[in-house]
């Protein structure tokens, strides 16, 4: 139990984003999904644990990931976030999102999905860090950042990345999403998917797949307030 815990806390300290570990590198992208950054993390972010969930009993998750079991106590209150259909109206100024793109033979980026997130997850995953690249498409990047200024982009799709940010400017067409240490540019086609992150009106049930964010305490134990469901 220890060793697994401590394998988990490794894959899982170096994501800056959600549905990263635990998931092979051919495996379908979203938003939240990330891979070690080359920037230096920081230390009171929660830590995410990506699986499924073996049992929820009292204030206690038991959840399976590709490198074991681990056991993470729930505060109260404990929140559940589903993603939900939405559309381009959703995507405004200030709003926390994330962006898959794919890169276009001029070396801008074309929007693919779109996900819009809650304040309380404000700020998940800032940063860029390239991806490994799965059997049917080329190498790609996640970019969590603020979005500060946009231009219009076009080309031919050749590479995906994922940027996540708050947006802080768009231009119907396109959008900028600003990180530290750098920034977006995004063409946004009118028929890009957009959903948004809610609260689930259920509780958290055995099976579920999920991303928790979790923090350590100073027993070593491991507890957490809120998880994100990774079910399509």
């Amino acid at each position: 139990m220890i060793k697994t815990t401590r394998q988990l806390l490794l894959c899982s300290s170096v994501v800056l984003g959600v549905f990263a570990c635990g998931r092979s590198a051919d495996s379908n992208r979203d938003s939240a999904q990330s891979a070690p950054s080359a920037q230096t993390p920081n230390p009171d972010a929660p830590i995410v644990l990506r699986g499924t969930v073996v049992s929820v009993s009292g204030n206690q998750l038991v959840l399976q990931s590709d490198t074991g079991t681990v056991t993470v106590g729930l505060a109260q209150p404990f929140h559940l976030y589903v993603r939900a259909p939405s559309d381009l109206s959703h995507v405004k100024e200030s709003s926390f999102i994330g962006v898959t793109t794919v890169k276009q033979s001029d070396g801008s980026e074309r929007a693919t999905e779109i996900h819009v997130f809650p304040e309380e997850l404000r700020g998940l995953g800032e940063g860029s860090r390239m991806m490994a690249p799965d059997k049917s498409a080329g190498a790609s990047r996640m970019t969590n950042g603020n979005v500060s200024a946009s231009r219009m982009t076009n080309g031919t799709a050749s590479q995906s990345r994922m940027s996540n940010g708050n947006v802080s400017s768009t231009n119907g067409s396109s959008l900028v999403v600003q990180y530290a240490g750098g920034s977006q540019n995004v063409t946004v086609p009118p028929n890009t998917p957009v959903t948004e992150l809610k609260l689930a009106s259920r509780e958290l049930a055995a099976g579920d797949q999920v991303a928790v964010l979790v923090k350590k305490v100073s027993d070593g134990s491991l507890t957490a307030d809120k998880a994100i469901s990774t079910q399509k």
